[in-house]
């Protein structure tokens, strides 16, 4: 409110109530970029500024801030570029995956029955019945 009243000289003092109701309006803002953003309206409006202008120029700036800083992700190399720590990373991340995995698969194969496996399945689909006799693959009555 004091960035405000900066600048509002409409504002004037304000009381107990406004500074109440404008804080529970914009309390989950960090306070930096909620004043940042009100010197942001005010350079290029002269209209009484209110707690929703200070909340999209909030996101402006938060969304500025992600395009601008580097993310951890984005800042590694390509699998074309070289990149002497990617095997060891890999590995790791491999080693992750088990770890988190591992006991779900235990537990998966603990709880679920032995099924037969799509190969042993097409060999019995497959198979020659007894009667019968074969010569090089050929079927002999």
């Amino acid at each position: 409110m004091a960035a405000v009243a900066v600048f509002e000289y409409r504002f004037g003092t304000p009381n107990m109530d406004v500074l109440q109701a404008w804080h529970s309006v914009l309390a989950d803002l960090d306070v930096d970029d909620a004043v940042e953003a009100v010197r942001r309206y005010y350079a290029v409006n002269t209209d009484r500024i209110m707690p929703g202008h200070i909340r999209a120029g909030v996101k402006e700036i938060q969304a500025e801030r992600r395009r601008t800083q580097p993310s951890e992700v984005r800042a590694l190399p390509s699998r074309f570029e070289d990149d002497i720590n990617r095997e060891v990373r890999m590995e790791r991340g491999a080693a992750s995956v088990k770890e988190v995995l591992g006991p779900l698969l235990e537990h998966v194969a603990r709880s679920r029955p032995e099924l037969p496996s799509a190969m042993d399945q097409l060999r019995e689909l497959t198979a020659v019945p007894a009667e019968f006799d074969t010569v090089d693959g050929e079927v002999v009555e």
